[in-house]
């Protein structure tokens, strides 16, 4: 079952790459969408749809995009750390006590494990958030009412300044 998923999420992907290139990207989106439905773990059809989203500059959609693409990615994981767990119990309870030992065990009993595709995520989904927070505010520029200038001019006259009233300051001294 898992394998007929893992060949219709790179065939959907295949189709959304082709439609990518022809610069359909909203047909493009679609597919991408439907391959990481299919299945969760396709980084690369997440990785994609978030590329689009940077391209079309749609921010918000690009925030809800990785929180989806974490928490469905992290799911999947866990699916996967289960059911190996129930498959290979024998050997998961003859290393417990040394991984455990090692630190190598979250508290659920699961072994631990620093998913680089996960930190890029969060990253990205921190940046991301952080820009938007951040983001100047358009402001929409009105136009100045044109003042019809006039052709004559003013007489200039110099001014002299006046000497400043103030005290004169004592220099300091060094003791």
């Amino acid at each position: 079952m898992s394998r007929r998923k893992n060949i219709r999420s790179k065939q959907l992907f295949d189709e959304a790459l082709t439609l990518e290139k022809s610069g359909d990207y909203q047909g493009a989106l679609k597919l991408y969408a439907k391959a990481t439905t299919t299945d969760p773990l396709n980084t690369h059809g997440w990785n994609r749809q978030m590329l689009l989203y940077r391209k079309t500059k749609t921010r918000h959609q690009e925030v809800e995009l990785i929180q989806a693409a974490i928490s469905e990615y992290g799911k999947s994981i866990q699916q996967d750390k289960q059911q190996w767990l129930a498959e290979n119990r024998q050997k998961a309870d003859s290393t417990r006590e040394l991984a455990q030992v090692l630190g190598l065990l979250e508290p659920t009993g699961l072994p631990k494990s620093d998913d680089p595709t996960l930190e890029k995520w969060q990253t990205r989904l921190y940046l991301l958030e952080y820009r938007i927070k951040n983001a100047r505010k358009n402001k929409t520029k009105t136009k100045k009412p044109v003042v019809a200038k006039t052709t004559k001019k003013k007489p200039t006259t110099k001014t002299k300044k006046a000497p400043s009233k103030k005290p004169p300051t004592k220099p300091k001294t060094k003791l």
